[in-house]
C-alpha cells in the first residue's frame, strides 16, 4: 500500500472504574507499505492530571469549581484531521498535534467546551469542535482560547447558551449509551466558508452559514436504511460510513449525471437534493458484514474505511481500502493482544482515517 494512513482508535474498560497508566496508552496506528505501527500517548482525565501535565496543556486549566468523572469515559483519539505539518486529533477533551513526520506528540490543545469529542476539523488558525451533547459548534484557536461557540436548535435556530461557560465540561461523563443531543453530530467539515455536519440522529447534512447565521439541512435521497456516521467531501462527492456496514457514496442531483437513477424521463419534475448509491461491504470481496463501521478518507481511487470493534465483540478492529466497483484493494488488523491487556479491554474500536503522503500512481 502506497499511502500513509493514520488511524485513530478509542477502547474501553469491563470496569468503568479501572485506573489504568495514563501515561501510556495506545490510541493511533499508522499502515504504510512498510508496515504498521502503533503510537501511545499521555492522556491526562482528572483535574490533577491537568495542573500536573505542565506546559504539555495548550489551553486552560480546570475551572475552580470541576468536579471529577463520576466515571472515567472511553481512551484513545476520535476525529482526525491532517493540517500543515500536523496531525490534529481528538480525544475525550482535548486536540492532541503531532507530527506528522514521526508521530511525536507536540502539545494538548485543550479548554472547558471540549467533551466527548467525536470529529474535528482543523484550519489554518482554526480548531473545529462539536460539543455534542449540547448540539453546540466551538471555535478555538491553537492556544485552547474559545473564539466563539454557538447551539443548533431543533428548528435549526443558532442561538448562544451563555449557561455553557458555566460547567467544565472536560470531567463531564456519558453514562449511558447511544446518541446525545438532539442531532448527535458526528464529522464536522469547513467546505469554503460553510460548516458542515453529520447528524446521526437525523441521516443527513445540517449545513452552517456563521456568517449570515442560517443553517438548513441537506437531504439525502436513501434507497436502503442507513445509520450515517462519518461523511467526507472529495472533490464535491460525499463519502459516508453506515454502522450496519455500508458505504453510501452522495452528490448534489445537479451533478449527478452519471448515476442510473436520474436517467429517468422527466427526473427534473422531482424535488431532488443528494443522490446516493450504496456499497454493501458484505457484497464486496470482503465477504462479510462488519459488526462496526466508521471512519473514512479518500485517495485517488482508494477508500479507506475502519471496521468492526463493536462492544463485547473480538477486540480487533480492521482498516479496509476498496474501489467504488466493492474490488478489495488491501486490509490490515489490529488485535489487542499486540498493544493492551485483553483481560481488562471490553472493546477497540477504529475511529476516524486520515490519509497523508498519497502516492497516485500506486
Amino acid at each position: 500500500m502506497a499511502d500513509n494512513v493514520f488511524v485513530t482508535f478509542v477502547h474501553g474498560y469491563e470496569d468503568l472504574d479501572y485506573e489504568v497508566d495514563r501515561d501510556d496508552l495506545p490510541a493511533l496506528w499508522r499502515v504504510n507499505g512498510a508496515g504498521t505501527e502503533t503510537f501511545r500517548y499521555p492522556f491526562p482525565r482528572n483535574i490533577a492530571d491537568f495542573h500536573n501535565a505542565g506546559t504539555l496543556i495548550a489551553g486552560s486549566l480546570p475551572k475552580a469549581d470541576a468536579e471529577e468523572f463520576k466515571r472515567l469515559p472511553r481512551f484513545g483519539f476520535t476525529g482526525a484531521s491532517l493540517c500543515g505539518d500536523y496531525l490534529y486529533a481528538g480525544s475525550w477533551n482535548g486536540v492532541y498535534r503531532i507530527r506528522r513526520s514521526d508521530a511525536q506528540l507536540d502539545r494538548i490543545i485543550s479548554n472547558h467546551m471540549m467533551s466527548d469529542l467525536h470529529g474535528i476539523w482543523v484550519g489554518e488558525d482554526l480548531v473545529l469542535t462539536v460539543l455534542t451533547g449540547k448540539d453546540a459548534v466551538v471555535l478555538s484557536d491553537f492556544d485552547g482560547r474559545v473564539i466563539d461557540h454557538f447551539c443548533i436548535g431543533r428548528d435549526l435556530e443558532i442561538y448562544r447558551d451563555p449557561t455553557l461557560d458555566e460547567v467544565d465540561w472536560r470531567f463531564v461523563s456519558k453514562q449511558f449509551r447511544g446518541a446525545t443531543g438532539f442531532w448527535h453530530f458526528n464529522y464536522i467539515q469547513m467546505l469554503g466558508e460553510e460548516i458542515w455536519l453529520t447528524s446521526r440522529n437525523a441521516g443527513c447534512f445540517l449545513v452552517i452559514d456563521p456568517i449570515a447565521g442560517r443553517a438548513e439541512l441537506r437531504l439525502i435521497n436513501h434507497k436502503t436504511p442507513v445509520l450515517l456516521h462519518d461523511g467526507r467531501c472529495v472533490d464535491g462527492r460525499f463519502f459516508f460510513t453506515s454502522i450496519d456496514g455500508k458505504l453510501i457514496i452522495s452528490e448534489p442531483a445537479e451533478q449527478a449525471h452519471a448515476n442510473p437513477r436520474e436517467a429517468v424521463d422527466q427526473i427534473h419534475l422531482y424535488n431532488r437534493d443528494m443522490v446516493s448509491e450504496v456499497v454493501r461491504l458484505a457484497d464486496t470481496e470482503l465477504g462479510r458484514e462488519p459488526n462496526w463501521c466508521r471512519g473514512v478518507d479518500c485517495a485517488g481511487q482508494r477508500i479507506y474505511l475502519t471496521i468492526d470493534g463493536r462492544y463485547d465483540s473480538d477486540l480487533s478492529f480492521g482498516l479496509i481500502a476498496l474501489e467504488e466497483s466493492g474490488h478489495l484493494v488491501s486490509q490490515h488488523r489490529l488485535n489487542w493482544s499486540e498493544v493492551g491487556d485483553e483481560s481488562r479491554i471490553r472493546y477497540v474500536t477504529g475511529f476516524d482515517v486520515a490519509v497523508d503522503q498519497v502516492d497516485q500512481a500506486a
